[in-house]
């Protein structure tokens, strides 16, 4: 693997070389700037090896180095050999920063501003104006150019969702937002969250792994007509009937052109979610940018009586499937009979398989023996999945999406006896839970606020969540 991630380095400084640039930024997002990436925009992954959640690299044309955060210290060491690449930290090394230390006055930092908010582009901008250091978009990104088997995009075709299942349709959503989008003083809202796209057009895909989302970006005008750019070829006919009238359907690729003719038009953009490129691009054309969060992220929130019961729902059937997965455990234990993790994590899919409404995992499953349930995103494809065995514990993270909701659950289980010093970091935990179950706090309090508290819960724990005893299953 080494010898293929060096010899991606050497295509990637090639591009260096065409681009004229000194250094070139390559971050774990793609183009839509959510947490999950189609295995076709996997840029990080491509040039280094890396397979985590979050991260970035830094490629500059005599060294490279990786950012990771914590959860990876070790993960990062296991995949990205550190010939080719320094291991850095996300937060204590800033990129920005260190990019400033390296280079000299005068040098070209390049980026596909599709990759990056608003935001990071702003503030980067800002601090390489300081270095005198110039930041440079690229037409092309070095990856793309370089990766000659991408792998293709995802063929599906959206599928619909019932107005049952979400109780409004999609006129009375986007007239909804639109008048959002006017009070804000806006002619039109840039939508670029893939899931407000989907929410606002009730629809549905299977373009990005666990996220049941379609590719895409919206205009939505503040009178609620919209105009989504996606692959056409995933449309379905009857489309025009599902989401009435005020829709209309472009390729992707056509969203550039619209942007850049937009002179007077005054957008809505949120520039800590929406990618640079489409900005920069908007105000180049003559739109007058106006910062805000994304029009639909709190509407969306704010679940409505379907879709509470069908959150209910999915709960207590997705229970049914963790329990029976826990009490076919409990027999192979008595049996002596020791799986290995994937074993396990496909047998729990497939008691989930049983129910109609199931679609896929809503994440990949952690399921990780011994050692590897200290690992933070432990992810057992990644090597050789370890074997279970006796007096040990198992720990399983896992999730799936329903046509009515979504679930999340954590299970660390006892395979046989325990250590004082396991039962003591579980006690631990679920002192935690109580005392943020139990805590008081005044009206208007969010999550965010209680995070702290989380934090502190937790902080000393290698353990997570609740550890059940196989013979004694439990529900929490």
């Amino acid at each position: 693997m080494s010898n293929i991630i060096a010899t991606r380095l050497s295509a990637i400084r090639q591009q260096l070389e065409v681009n004229q640039i000194d250094a070139f930024i390559i971050p774990r997002a793609d183009e839509y700037l959510g947490e999950y990436v189609p295995a076709r925009n996997e840029r990080l992954h491509w040039a280094t090896g890396f397979t985590g959640s979050a991260g970035m690299a830094i490629v500059l044309k005599d060294r490279a180095a990786i950012f990771t955060d914590g959860r990876y210290t070790v993960q990062v060491r296991q995949q990205v050999d550190g010939c080719l690449f320094e291991y850095l930290s996300l937060h204590d090394d800033p990129q920005i920063d260190w990019l400033i230390d390296t280079l000299p006055a005068g040098a070209n930092v390049g980026i596909d501003s599709r990759l990056h908010t608003l935001a990071w582009y702003q503030q980067t901008k800002a601090q390489f104006d300081k270095a005198q250091i110039n930041l440079v978009e690229v037409n092309d990104n070095p990856i793309d150019v370089s990766w000659q088997d991408r792998p293709a995009p995802s063929a599906s075709t959206m599928t619909l969702f019932s107005h049952e299942g979400a109780v409004r349709n999609s006129i009375e959503k986007r007239q909804q937002i639109g008048a959002l989008v006017k009070k804000q003083g806006a002619d039109m809202a840039l939508i670029a969250a893939l899931d407000s796209c989907c929410w606002l057009l009730n629809i549905r895909g299977n373009d990005v792994p666990r996220f049941p989302v379609v590719l895409g970006c919206g205009l939505l005008s503040a009178n609620g007509d919209m105009t989504f750019f996606t692959d056409l070829g995933k449309v379905p006919q009857n489309i025009a009937e599902h989401v009435g009238e005020g829709v209309s359907f472009k390729e992707e690729s056509e969203l550039a052109s619209v942007l850049a003719q937009m002179d007077g038009v005054k957008l809505l953009a949120d520039p800590h979610s929406a990618n640079a490129y489409s900005q920069l691009l908007a105000q180049k054309g003559g739109a007058k940018l106006i910062a805000g969060t994304d029009p639909v992220a709190l509407p969306k929130a704010q679940k409505n009586s379907a879709e509470l019961a069908g959150m209910r729902a999915c709960h207590i059937r997705d229970g049914v499937a963790v329990s029976r997965f826990l009490a076919w455990l409990d027999s192979q234990v008595e049996q002596n009979i020791m799986h290995d993790e994937a074993q396990l994590a496909d047998k729990l899919e497939r008691f989930r398989l049983q129910d109609p409404l199931y679609r896929e995992p809503s994440f990949d499953t952690i399921s990780a023996t011994g050692a590897n349930a200290a690992m933070c995103h432990y992810n057992h494809n990644n090597g050789t999945p370890s074997t279970m065995t006796m007096d040990s514990i198992y720990l399983v993270d896992s999730g799936a999406q329903y046509i009515d909701g979504t679930t999340d659950v954590t299970r660390t289980i006892a395979i046989g006896k325990v250590t004082d010093e396991q039962k003591k970091m579980v006690t631990l935990v679920l002192k935690g839970h109580i005392a943020l179950d139990t805590a008081r706090f005044p009206k208007g309090t969010s999550a965010s606020n209680l995070m702290p508290l989380h934090a502190n819960i937790y902080g000393n724990t290698v353990l997570i969540m609740i550890m059940v005893p196989v013979m004694a299953l439990a529900t929490f």
